[in-house]
């Protein structure tokens, strides 16, 4: 009998980009040929607003459908509010605590700080309880249809990515410097502490320890699908492609100091988008060495080193861009606060992209996924079923 090649599915960070990630699925829901409409990959793992697309995927995994639709239905009716609170009088009380803390020095560690963060995710909690049915993820691994979720965060006590791993107690995780895996009943809680921003959104208690956003210190997020078996790994990217060689600027220009969101956005990239880059280009340079290299060979623990087909799939178009046309979206308070920030003009675009939680910009990002999916289609159902 043939041994299955295992397919794994990655979803990277990246706050409201994510919503592309749903509109490349829904065109390979089109194309799939996966018997009974279950979905099409056996291992998930995801990461920050990746983790909440996972989490949708996996509690609808015997209906590859119903799981896209869900999908949909939130990114398409999304708002600021249904991730934060955007009230003025919330947003205000939570900054004074915030700054009161630092001004006083009052922000060590303690049981109950007064102020966790600079917004309450209380609606987002919401959300992923809905989207996550409590148990959803062991049945559908104890039926077959998944072999192991994975979803990381950031450990704050040990400082280490921790990914946390559903899937039968019949394999070895994996321990390596500042990466560690564990099993773990996957949770809203798991799927909050990975989305949890450091400073913008509180960190998430689980067990004894506080969790935060997995994007922080993964750099490896190819890493646990191949892992956990996966031998055909599809990653969905939201980096757009880059607009050319890299040039200093002008002598002729003179130089403004960065505003806050120009810093911010910066860091946001490094954070959410940069490990996926550097991933992906080692995985095509390792492949490349393993095709030269005889059948069998080993590494240092004994494990055999293996060819991964990967497919790597982001958006074709500039996002920051296309977060700028719907800046207008954005609840008052909110547009307010990133205009304090230097969120205006067109740099203040990549930090737009990230936090635009709203149905007119998601919704471009929905159909720039799908188009893109379209335009590699016979690539996808070659990779995926051929």
């Amino acid at each position: 009998m043939a041994h299955k090649t295992l397919r794994g599915l990655i979803l990277g960070g990246g706050g409201a980009r994510a919503a592309y990630q749903v509109g490349v699925l829904r065109h390979i829901l089109e194309i799939s040929q996966e018997p009974g409409g279950k979905l099409p990959f056996e291992i998930l793992s995801g990461t920050s607003a990746g983790a909440l697309n996972v989490a949708g995927l996996a509690a609808n995994a015997a209906s590859f459908k119903d799981g896209c639709e869900t999908l949909g239905r939130e990114w398409e009716g999304v708002t600021t509010a249904k991730v934060f609170e955007t009230r003025l009088l919330k947003l205000a009380l939570n900054a004074c605590k915030w700054f009161l803390d630092l001004a006083l020095g009052g922000a060590e560690e303690r049981l109950e700080p007064r102020g966790k963060s600079l917004v309450d995710t209380a609606p987002l909690a919401s959300l992923v309880t809905h989207l996550l049915a409590p148990g959803a993820i062991g049945r559908h691994i104890e039926a077959g249809i998944l072999d192991a979720v994975a979803i990381s965060a950031t450990d704050y006590h040990t400082r280490a990515l921790t990914v946390f791993v559903e899937a039968q107690r019949d394999r070895t995780l994996w321990r390596r410097y500042s990466r560690i895996a564990r099993y773990a009943q996957i949770t809203p809680a798991h799927v909050l502490a990975s989305c949890a921003l450091p400073i913008l959104f509180p960190a998430v208690r689980i067990g004894n320890t506080y969790f935060g956003d997995g994007s922080v210190r993964n750099t490896a997020p190819l890493s646990p699908a191949i892992h956990l078996g996966a031998r055909k790994v599809l990653a969905v990217g939201v980096r757009e492609p880059l607009r050319g060689p890299i040039t200093p600027a002008p002598a002729s220009v003179t130089p403004r100091y960065p505003s806050p969101a120009r810093i911010s956005g910066v860091l946001l990239d490094s954070i959410f988008l940069d490990a996926m880059e550097i991933d992906r280009e080692q995985m095509v340079r390792i492949n490349r060495l393993l095709e030269n290299l005889p059948k069998g060979v080993t590494d240092e623990r004994g494990v055999r080193l293996q060819h991964i087909d990967f497919f790597y799939l982001g958006p074709s178009q500039d996002l920051a861009g296309l977060a700028l046309k719907h800046r207008h979206e954005l609840p008052r308070t909110v547009h307010y606060m990133l205009r304090g920030l230097g969120a205006k003009g067109e740099h203040g675009g990549e930090l737009l992209s990230y936090l635009l939680f709203e149905s007119g910009y998601c919704r471009e990002l929905l159909r720039l996924g799908y188009e893109d999916a379209q335009k590699n289609s016979e690539r996808l159902r070659e990779f995926l079923w051929g």
